[in-house]
């Protein structure tokens, strides 16, 4: 599952380069998809206070057939509000969908929901009997982490690079130890 963040933050530059938050998550969407024939892509955004719509989580429809600028259009239609990195995780329970890897794509301005990202994961992997992975792939670095560092099947990246959609897939084949 690749879970895009949808947030208002998003679309605030990188530090040092000309492409927002969202440009960048949309493209190492586009490329995950195409090298990833059984991923798909989900859009997220949660309700805080002042916000007016609720926790939202939906299929984003983008392929990696689709242009980067077709990509941020379906994520800039998307609602957005704050950001629950937990959110991904919390849907797969409800809904029994089989992911052996999440993948969120997040700025890192996040805030904690009802549950923390790593607890919702473990959630997850109670409910389903999957040995899921988690990767959290935070465009800028806010000197924090949302994976536990202390789960082998969590990793934190951080950065916009073109090495990630391949480290990515290497730690959800159990490839890599997130070195």
């Amino acid at each position: 599952m690749l879970a895009v963040d949808v947030s208002g933050s998003m679309g605030m530059p990188i530090s040092g380069m000309a492409l927002t938050a969202r440009e960048a998550a949309a493209a190492l969407a586009l490329v995950q998809l195409a090298t990833e024939p059984g991923s798909a892509a989900f859009a997220f955004t949660s309700a805080r206070p002042g916000y007016w719509q609720p926790a939202a989580m939906a299929p984003l429809d983008i392929s990696p057939r689709r242009r980067l600028d077709d990509a941020l259009k379906a994520v800039d239609a998307m609602p957005f509000g704050g950001t629950d990195c937990a959110l991904p995780m919390l849907y797969a329970t409800e809904h029994d969908l089989e992911v052996d890897t999440f993948v969120i794509y997040t700025d890192n301005e996040t805030w904690a929901g009802d549950i923390h990202p790593f607890q919702a994961l473990r959630r997850y992997r109670e409910h389903s009997g999957i040995s899921a992975r988690l990767v959290v792939e935070g465009m800028t670095s806010t000197g924090f982490t949302i994976a536990d560092p202390d789960d082998a099947g969590m990793l934190d990246v951080v950065g916009f690079d073109t090495a990630v959609p391949s480290l990515v897939t290497e730690f959800s084949r159990g490839l890599s130890n997130g070195l």
